[in-house]
């Protein structure tokens, strides 16, 4: 385009302006479509890339899912035996019944070892009674 003048404009410098703008507009249509291309080259891009996303999420829920499924099964195994051994503890002697037993079974010993010394002395006592009747018995035979 000309410099700018004071004078009015013509139908030739009206028809510049018109070449000059449809050679802008024509400029502008390409540049357009050239980025319109590169847009669904972009987009084309990130469709795969979306895809490939969610295939990797959904492979990934699915193990977890199976990890969750075996994971509850073992806590639901775990849950059963500490149960289980609520009850046995619950079983168990507590520490105030085990001294009552223990003490219990400690008088008895006693009770058995008393007896014991008796059947030992009397037992010393039969064999040094055996011992004096024998030698009564060797002294007879000698007169």
């Amino acid at each position: 385009m000309n410099a700018h003048r004071d004078e009015p404009a013509t139908k030739k410098d009206l028809d510049l302006v018109r070449k000059d703008l449809d050679q802008v507009k024509q400029e502008l249509i390409a540049k357009i479509d050239t980025n319109g291309k590169k847009i669904d080259q972009v987009e084309q891009k990130l469709t795969h890339r979306i895809d490939q996303v969610e295939q990797s999420l959904s492979a990934k829920i699915d193990a977890n899912g199976a990890k969750i499924d075996a994971n509850t099964a073992s806590i639901g195994r775990l849950t059963a035996q500490v149960t289980k051994n609520g009850e046995a503890i619950k079983e168990t002697l507590t520490r105030e019944e085990y001294k009552k037993d223990y003490n219990e079974l400690l008088r008895e010993l006693d009770g058995m070892m008393v007896v014991l010394l008796r059947i030992d002395q009397e037992r010393t006592a039969t064999n040094a009674r055996i011992d004096r009747v024998e030698r009564d018995v060797e002294r007879l035979k000698a007169r």
